[in-house]
């Protein structure tokens, strides 16, 4: 039989998908009700979570320590605020779906750490980012182009 190449495209994002949630297997026990989903429609983009390995690398590149305030934008599931909370660093993570806000609450609950995180459902457009000594984002180029003004303009860490 022989595939057209639309089909074959189609094919490979099915297949894609398909690893998605091998790698990424939702917890559906712990978020009673809702439940993200790997490609999940956002705002701007779509969720993608970053793997643990990835985001304790990345923490650990940046130096997070107790005396660090980082801010995640668009954070999802938490996994870098909760991340960035284990290492002593108090962390906000901003999330438009307030469902993933809820979400994040609750695993930051059960990781030990809510005392030192923060969940918000905001723009990430519209907060003021001028407290952070850290800002962590996982986000597509263009919404990363377009932040650079606030990131110019916010002077993170000089509170």
């Amino acid at each position: 039989m022989k595939l057209t190449r639309f089909v074959k495209r189609i094919l490979v994002l099915f297949l894609l998908s398909l690893t998605f949630k091998t790698l990424y297997p939702q917890d559906t026990a712990k978020t009673a009700g809702y439940v993200p989903y790997v490609g999940q429609a956002g705002k701007n983009v779509i969720w993608v979570p970053t793997p643990s390995e990835l985001v304790n690398k990345m923490l650990e590149i940046a130096g997070v320590t107790e005396k660090d305030y980082l801010i995640d934008l668009g954070s999802g599931d938490g996994r870098t605020v909760i991340a960035a909370a284990k290492m002593g660093a108090r962390a906000l993570g901003i999330e438009y779906n307030h469902d993933m806000v809820e979400i994040s609450k609750k695993k930051a609950e059960e990781a030990g750490v809510s005392m030192k995180t923060k969940f918000i459902q905001t723009d990430l457009f519209e907060y003021d980012l001028s407290e952070a000594t850290v800002i962590t984002i996982f986000l597509l180029p263009e919404i990363n182009i377009k932040l650079r003004p606030v990131f110019l303009i916010s002077n993170p860490g000089q509170g």
